[in-house]
């Protein structure tokens, strides 16, 4: 009897088989497959953000702190992470000037932060403890400021040099800090500033979209009691370049105490408006200009303004913006934002997203 040939089926089975192991081996080394980078991924976790594609910008969220002040910077952190909606999880910048220096001090402070907030930051997977970061402040008194009270009898003397500094940092050396050097915007908070609801939009894109450089909540004035000499340094800058004093002059935001006192009143009596610039937005890039750096040159170099006559950040933001912007087209006031300063009071306007 004659055997069947096995050749046919044995044909068939390798048809159908094989193909069909290669296919599970492909399958199998394709979902167990781990990129050599996956296990390093987050040490890059500051850079990763929500979104696919590369921001148009950068950003940070700036503080100046204390470490005495450090339970109110936790609830103004947590209001920031809260209500807050941001593009993407920007770094979170803690400028000391020595409180925070020691690593303990600094991972105790984190643990406080992770136990009020936990969990991930809006908007990211990271956590907010994550996004933070300290940077030392060396302060020193300028060349020629006496070092006791008693002798140079500042203004303010309670708070004499502390809030001194503060001023000048804000007023000028703030726009050169290394750490914000590759920066586009920042957004400054002071430790008693609050978020109280929910913002309807993220202010860096309103002003990256809106073609800003400086943003701002509201204006009020700085009392004549810290301004002491302020009028008359303006009006000096401003006649030793035409061009201030031609932009200024053609504002119709600006006017010189002369336009309402008609000289009966000392300048020196005079208030002047200021930003309530414990929340404000700044394009750097725009303050670093060599016209306005210029500015700052010239009142670096009286240090008394800032040391002795305690003139204040928000009155020069308000002068600086006045001497070299646009103030329609360059700069914005932010609309419903329900924000908390002590020594602030903000008229509200209607909250208008972005995308509605």
């Amino acid at each position: 009897m004659a055997i069947p040939s096995l050749v046919p089926q044995c044909t068939l089975t390798r048809t159908v088989v094989v193909p069909f192991v290669l296919l599970l081996i492909s399958f199998t080394l394709l979902f167990s497959f781990h990129p050599p980078f996956k296990a390093t991924l987050s040490k890059f976790a500051p850079f990763i953000t929500s979104h696919a594609t590369h921001p148009p910008y950068t950003a940070a969220v700036v503080y100046l702190v204390r470490l005495s002040h450090a339970d109110e910077l936790l609830e103004s952190l947590a209001s920031v992470n809260a209500f807050l909606p941001l593009r993407d999880p920007w770094p979170i910048i803690l400028f000391h000037t020595g409180d925070f220096d020691d690593t303990p001090v600094q991972d105790d402070f984190l643990a406080s932060l992770r136990k009020k907030i936990g969990g991930p930051s809006n908007n990211s997977i990271m956590d907010f403890s994550d996004r933070v970061e300290f940077v030392k402040l060396d302060w020193v008194l300028p060349e020629g400021i006496p070092h006791t009270k008693e002798e140079l009898d500042p203004v303010s003397p309670s708070s004499w040099p502390g809030y001194h500094h503060m001023c000048a940092f804000y007023s000028t050396k703030i726009f050169f800090n290394p750490r914000l050097r590759d920066v586009t915007y920042y957004l400054r908070m002071d430790t008693d500033s609050l978020f109280l609801e929910p913002l309807c939009y993220d202010p860096f894109e309103v002003m990256h979209l809106h073609q800003r450089s400086y943003g701002y909540l509201g204006i009020g004035n700085d009392a004549p009691q810290v301004t002491k000499g302020l009028w008359n340094f303006i009006r000096d800058y401003a006649g030793s370049h035409p061009e201030v004093e031609s932009h200024l002059n053609a504002s119709t935001t600006w006017k010189w105490p002369s336009n309402f006192t008609n000289g009966e009143v000392d300048w020196d009596d005079v208030p002047i408006h200021g930003y309530y610039n414990n929340f404000e937005i700044v394009k750097l890039e725009e303050f670093r200009k060599p016209e306005v750096e210029e500015w700052f040159y010239h009142l670096v170099q009286y240090p008394e303004g800032f040391y002795k006559w305690r003139w204040g950040d928000a009155p020069l933001r308000w002068v600086t913006t006045q001497m070299f912007f646009d103030m329609e087209r360059d700069t914005e006031r932010l609309c419903g934002i329900h924000y908390y300063h002590p020594y602030n009071y903000i008229e509200q306007c209607e909250c208008v997203p972005l995308h509605p």
